[in-house]
């Protein structure tokens, strides 16, 4: 989808917890193999003792407001996304995260379509904001806290880390800040059963496995044939996304002014399986990846690589970024966005 003229991202952040467990600790305590820093492309992941994912969200909520210069008050949608466990198993936490924020007047709602979820909320905050002429500013939260209690960070899934952290991005019609130029969206639900595998469905949380053991499934999934046809369709799908961006962007793509495409937080096996062959094959544009120090952000990554794109100043007047992202069901996306001034 392309959008209007004038939509912009005016904040975005990205919160993390101080605390931080090294991956070469896990190494030297003989917890992760030697090779696990490498196949999960981190240093380290940060890790949150005694703030709750939903808490985080309002943190990340109330610094993305504050650098827009929005008031909570204005706020009319709010839109929060999460992979795991928010600290209740029967609740409404993007009510908690809009009163938290003080966004009392928003209409709070969950989006949750796995590690894509937060792209998913991008988007429909984009599109409400051009089909609703009342609605000036939306935002949009993420947050994930990856307790052992019920997730192993380093070892529950293959070349990935998960790190603790929550992200935050405001929206608007207009004002300084990154525009939104188009964002492209294809989904292959035939892919499902990958974080299922060969599991009945069961009564409660945690019933097949404590703590979440994703390696079972994604084992299930391969023995029954799935991770071929993943090898086919996950590129296939990551070429649509980005030609299909580009040409709703208006670019071609060796346009000089498409400085960098920005990468999910996942291992670099992944990368090059999915991503990699893809960009290089496509565009000029460099890739980056910003996740060495925190790990997988579950559906953070896209929020919190738009603020490290702007927090590294990556873009000058005028030039464009491409996000890709996915998650499993699966779902895969192309973000672009520019920097404002002379094209």
């Amino acid at each position: 989808m392309r959008f209007r003229d004038g939509l912009t991202i005016s904040a975005a952040v990205t919160w993390l917890p101080e605390t931080t467990e090294s991956a070469y600790a896990q190494v030297a305590d003989g917890l992760l193999d030697p090779d696990g820093p490498a196949s999960a492309g981190v240093v380290e992941v940060p890790v949150s003792h005694d703030t709750s994912a939903p808490d985080m969200a309002v943190l990340a909520g109330r610094d993305a407001l504050s650098r827009a210069g929005v008031e909570a008050a204005d706020v009319g949608l709010l839109l929060h996304s999460w992979i795991y466990h928010q600290g209740h198993d029967f609740w409404s936490p993007a009510h908690y995260v809009a009163d938290g924020v003080g966004a009392t007047a928003a209409v709070p709602f969950g989006v949750q379509q796995m590690c894509h979820a937060g792209a998913m909320a991008l988007h429909t905050a984009a599109v409400q904001l051009t089909a609703d002429p009342s609605l000036s500013t939306a935002l949009v939260t993420t947050a994930d806290r990856f307790a052992s209690a019920g997730f192993d960070r380093w070892r529950g899934d293959y070349q990935v880390a998960y790190g603790d952290g929550a992200t935050a991005a405001v929206l608007g019609r207009s004002g300084p800040g990154l525009r939104l130029v188009a964002h492209t969206v294809h989904a292959a639900p035939e892919m499902e059963s990958m974080y299922r595998g060969d599991d009945g469905f069961s009564p409660a949380p945690l019933t097949h496995s404590r703590p979440i053991d994703i390696r079972r499934t994604k084992r299930a999934f391969l023995e029954a044939g799935g991770m071929d046809r993943f090898a086919k369709t996950g590129p296939e799908a990551v070429r649509d996304v980005l030609l299909r961006a580009l040409e709703e962007a208006g670019l071609a793509p060796e346009d000089p002014r498409i400085r960098c495409v920005a990468l999910p937080r996942l291992g670099p096996k992944v990368l090059e399986l999915m991503y990699l062959p893809v960009i290089r094959e496509l565009v000029r544009a460099k890739p980056v990846h910003f996740g060495a120090h925190t790990g997988h952000l579950g559906c953070g990554d896209i929020v919190a690589n738009l603020a490290d794109i702007v927090r590294e100043d990556l873009l000058a007047p005028g030039e464009f970024a491409l996000v890709l992202t996915g998650g499993g069901g699966f779902t895969w996306s192309c973000l672009v966005v520019q920097q404002p001034g002379d094209r």
